[in-house]
Order: structure tokens, then sequence, then C-alpha cells
């Protein structure tokens, strides 16, 4: 049976909602539906593996960025893959992955991440990068009473694009952001799936999406900016008390959170990809070089080594510049080479940095600084970072 991976066509449709459906959920396939029938949506975005005229698997990526410090790189955001029962074993996600992969230089994106099965996506080169955020648990009767003075209702479509500009806003308080895009929020607001609501009131204001989940309540993407404004959308979310609600955490809005219940740490963590991390690197370079301009120490300079083991980079620092990026062959033993070594599925943890150098080099033998251990934690500090996902993770 020949099965070919390319993009959805319309008469792809029925077939890709009939697999998620089934393989996800009817709610998520009317989510599904909504995209694929939106004139603003580049279906190409969409693939598909498929028989004859029979979709086997599917998934999308959809259009984000990758923000760390003042540099933004393109980045995709991987949702919606199933494949139908009968179909399972043949290697077909994988394949849908490959293809994804070989065309995001076309779409402009260095990074990919997605929520999903454990394990499943390191074998695609995923690495589990930067934690998911924790949860704030609020029981039934638990929730605060809706603050006087203010209400919460459901955002219209004139309001997405001041929703949408707001959160990337609120994810500049994180030094590392992954962001979608303002036509994602258009359809969080059509979706069955989730409300984006407002909440309003005499001396601030609040935004959320609220998910709904049999008889548990979700709110994700908290924007708030006082303690009435997270009660607001807490007791709105909740149902005034008479749902349980977990509450995503987030960066700026902790304080206000943590006043409503402690953070339960999750454990979990996002999947992220970069096809060429000495790339990124490269486009991080301002970012890198103010680092080290602010290094408090003696001037340092020099030529940098971070071997890869299979590969390495190297790169001139010295007098707040750095680099070019270069891209040299394998070094096995970089210590005695004077430099850093990284092993290549912790490199993106390097990058963005919830550990930091110095806590990755702790936690993983094959990550050892060597003598340039003072250059990797100036260049690779610990970052705060705000992850903005489709699904709940």
């Amino acid at each position: 049976m020949e099965i070919d991976i390319r993009p959805a066509t319309e008469d792809d449709i029925p077939g890709i909602l009939e697999v998620i459906a089934d393989r996800i959920g009817e709610e998520d396939a009317a989510e599904a539906e909504i995209v694929l029938r939106d004139p603003k949506f580049d279906r190409s975005r969409w693939f598909v593996a498929a028989s004859s005229d029979e979709v086997l698997s599917t998934a999308a990526i959809f259009p984000g960025q990758l923000r760390v410090g003042e540099v933004s790189v393109g980045a995709g955001a991987i949702e919606f893959v199933a494949t139908r029962e009968t179909a399972e074993g043949k290697g077909l996600v994988r394949r849908l992955m490959d293809k994804i992969h070989e065309t995001a230089s076309d779409r402009g994106e260095m990074v990919q991440w997605i929520v999903g099965i454990t394990y499943f996506y390191r074998r695609f080169g995923y690495e589990y990068a930067i934690p998911v955020e924790g949860m704030h648990m609020i029981g039934i009767g638990e929730a605060p009473p809706m603050p006087k003075g203010w209400s919460v209702r459901n955002a219209d479509e004139g309001e997405i694009r001041a929703v949408a500009g707001a959160q990337t806003a609120t994810g500049r308080s994180a030094d590392v952001a992954l962001g979608g895009t303002q036509w994602m929020w258009d359809v969080y607001r059509r979706s069955p799936n989730y409300e984006v609501v407002i909440a309003k009131g005499p001396k601030g204001q609040g935004v959320g999406r609220i998910y709904a989940y049999e008889d548990d309540r979700y709110l994700m993407d908290v924007i708030a900016n006082s303690h009435n404004a997270a009660a607001a959308l807490t007791n709105a979310a909740s149902e005034d008390g008479t749902r349980d609600l977990s509450i995503m955490s987030r960066l700026a809005p902790r304080p206000y959170l943590e006043s409503l219940a402690p953070v339960i740490e999750s454990g979990d963590a996002y999947y992220l990809r970069m096809a060429d991390p000495m790339a990124v690197l490269e486009a991080l370079r301002p970012v890198l070089a103010k680092r080290l301009a602010s290094h408090q120490g003696e001037p340092v300079e020099g030529d940098a080594l971070i071997s890869l083991y299979g590969s390495s980079i190297r790169f001139t620092y010295g007098a707040g510049k750095i680099g070019p990026m270069r891209r040299e062959g394998p070094v096995p033993g970089p210590i005695s080479a004077g430099g850093s070594g990284v092993a290549p599925d912790l490199i993106v943890s390097l990058i963005l940095g919830p550990l930091g150098a110095a806590g990755l080099a702790a936690l993983h033998p094959d990550v050892n600084l060597g003598e340039q251990a003072e250059l990797m934690e100036t260049l690779f500090p610990v970052q705060t970072c705000d992850v903005h996902s489709w699904v709940v993770p």
C-alpha cells in the first residue's frame, strides 16, 4: 500500500476530522474544522499521510515565535497529531514529523515545540527543554467572591488583537517566551473548547482562557494586574466556586495567583527541537554579547569551543562582542582542548536556560563546562520562561 505524505487539501478535511474525532475527541475535531476551513489559515501547514483517498494520519504546525531577550526567531507549535487505530505502528507519525521538519525553513521556523505523549517525541529529535508551569488548585467552594465593581465577559472579535498583544507583552516578563499569533487567539475565540474572557474593574483588568473538561475547569494564559483581577477571573472560571479549578501558573501574575492558592509544580516539561542550534546561537549573538558585556569579572577574550561530541561550535569573544559562530567537526575530548562539552540532546536546554549552564552540568555527566565554566555560566545563565500552549499540558 503506497502512502503519500503531503499537505492537506480541501478534499482531505472530512477524513482529517474523522481521525481526530476518533482518536482525540469530537470537540477537538470541531476545533480542527474551524482551522481547516478558515481562509486565513495556510493549509500547507497541515499534513496528512494518505492512501488513495483515505487519511490515515495527520499533524499540523501553527505559526509562532521564540523570543530570547530582545531577539526573536520563527517557531512552530505542533498540534492535532492523530493516527487511525488500524494504521498505527507503520511509522506514519515519524514521516509526518520529518515532513514538518523538512519544510520548516520554508516557513521561516528555527524551532518547534509540542506537548505530547511521554518520551514519544524524543525519538524525533525533541528535548524536554522548558518546565511546564505548575498549577494553582482551587477546590469547590474555595474560589473568592467576585470583587465589588468587577465583571468578566467573553472577548468579542474586535478585542482579539488587543488580547493577543497583551499576551505577548505579558510574556516579556520572562527572559524566554514561546508564543502564538493573533490568528490563534481568534481560533480560541471561535472554538467550542475555550472561552477567551476579559475581566474589568474599577482599578484594573485581566485576561484568561477557560477550558472546560467534564466537571473540571482550567484557567490558562492568565493576565492580571491586581489581586482583584486574579480573583475575578478565578471566580468566573470556577463558575462562582461551583467547579474545581486548575489555574496554570505564570511569571507575571504569579504573586496574585499565589495569594489564592500555592503553586503545585508539574514535574513535566515542554518538548522543543532545534534542527540547527548553531544557527539559533548565531541569531542570539546580540543577547550573548550583552551578557558578556555585563560580566563583572576581569575582562575576558578568546576563542570558545562548545563540543556536541559529534560536531562542535566555535566562536570568538571579547570586548563585549561574540562570534560569528563557526561550525566545526567532532571534538570527543573538549575539556582537554580547553572547551566545554554538551550532549546534543541537551543543547536546547543550555540555550534556553531554565537551569543555566551550571545547573545543567550539575545534573548531567555529559555536560562538562571545563575551564570555560565562567564564560559558559555568563553566556548561559538561568532564565525564566513563558510558554504558550494550545492545550493544557
